[in-house]
């Protein structure tokens, strides 16, 4: 069974991609779903990231919800 995933991404990303996809897989039909079933693979197979370590490095008066709006911002 095959499952169709659409999603957007900039063009210099997906050019990009394209690229080293047919580098890696040849400049053939089919490069670019190898390389991306690959990228799909590593990214689901990775191990969970143990944030505790960064435990007491951000030094702050904000909540966690205003940290992160003032990142999306681009705020200090």
């Amino acid at each position: 069974m095959v499952e169709v995933i659409k999603a957007e991404v900039s063009e210099a990303l997906a050019k990009r991609f394209r690229k080293r996809a047919m580098e890696i897989y040849g400049y053939k039909k089919g490069a670019v779903k190898m390389a991306l079933e690959e990228a799909m693979k590593r990214f689901i197979s990775q191990s969970r990231v143990d944030w505790s370590v960064l435990r007491g490095c951000v030094k702050s008066d904000s909540t966690s919800v205003e940290l992160q709006h003032r990142v999306w911002k681009g705020t200090d």
